[in-house]
């Protein structure tokens, strides 16, 4: 059996799932939020856009992704003066992996299973953010074990009286120990976006309803070569640009959709919020195009 070719086949580099959402509300926008606030989990994508959270906040999430690939998100963010900190636990696992030491029937099964613990901080001076992330990484296939570690740095600034966000990020910068032989590869990426409260009106009649239309764009660089499960092999290493809105309806619906511009499996994923202070109930839906099945992720988020 080969087990080093296992997470290839599945979910690219091994520790791709960096790289993947962990929430709801980062999945409905097709994780082009390098300049989109998104509560706790802001620290994942661009720690520094923590510092524009108004309040504290918990947020906890289920992913059921294709295969039966099933990932796991909790985080918490609090506030004290000009800093903001941040931390979270998120994992994703795969079970029912058939064992073979010769061709013929399984010998057993075994899992695949990836884990970043994770602490962020950010800081805020009038309108610019600065924000670094730490985490700590594991990896478990088969019998084998590996630990690393990695790191986020994020910047962002508002103007405009706060209505547009700029965002630079580099993501998953570190390395991993080795897993047998070799030391699995981290999928590091440039990050750079921008989003904008472009639209803003009550609908015509006697009860006032307020609509606010924010649209952001997002642009992603890999950093290092390996195969991922999300790109065409071809183009692994090209960046791809993503565009998308929110519809904010009276504070208590958000519609959300986005597209992706590049050689992703993933192009399109929408998403739903809904608001009954203090609480937020999110949902994903991300679909493939290659005909694999399609993502859901359902969210919780509390503020205090």
């Amino acid at each position: 059996m080969s087990v080093q070719s296992l997470p290839a086949q599945d979910t690219g580099s091994g520790l791709d799932f960096l790289n993947i959402g962990p929430s709801s509300s980062i999945l409905s926008l097709g994780e082009g939020t390098s300049a989109v606030p998104t509560g706790s989990s802001s620290f994942y994508m661009n720690p520094a856009l923590l510092s524009y959270e108004l309040e504290s906040g918990l947020d906890v999430n289920y992913t059921l992704w294709i295969s039966n690939v099933q990932s796991q998100f909790v985080a918490v963010h609090g506030k004290k003066n000009r800093f903001t900190f941040g931390a979270g636990v998120y994992s994703t696992r795969s079970d029912d992996f058939e064992a073979r030491n010769q061709p013929g029937p399984p010998s057993g099964s075994f899992s695949i299973s990836y884990l970043a613990v994770s602490g962020g901080l950010s800081y805020k001076l009038g309108p610019v953010s600065l924000g670094a992330t730490a985490h700590y990484l594991r990896e478990e296939i088969f019998q084998l074990r590996a630990n690393g570690y990695a790191i986020n740095l994020g910047s962002a600034v508002r103007f405009l009286n706060e209505r547009v966000t700029l965002g630079l990020s580099l993501n998953n910068v570190g390395e991993m120990e080795e897993l047998d032989i070799e030391e699995t590869p981290l999928p590091s990426v440039l990050k750079a976006g921008l989003s904008a409260r472009m639209i803003e009106f009550v609908t015509p009649g006697e009860n006032d309803f307020p609509v606010l239309m924010t649209l952001f764009t997002d642009w992603t660089t890999p950093l290092n070569n390996y195969s991922t499960g999300d790109f065409a092999a071809e183009n692994s290493n090209d960046g791809y640009l993503t565009f998308g809105t929110i519809a904010d309806l009276a504070g208590i619906f958000e519609f959300r959709g986005a597209y992706k511009f590049g050689p992703t499996e993933r192009p399109f994923s929408t998403g739903l919020g809904i608001s009954v202070e203090p609480l937020t109930f999110n949902y994903a839906f991300v679909p493939f195009s290659t005909g694999y099945g399609s993502a859901h992720s359902f969210g919780i988020q509390y503020t205090f």
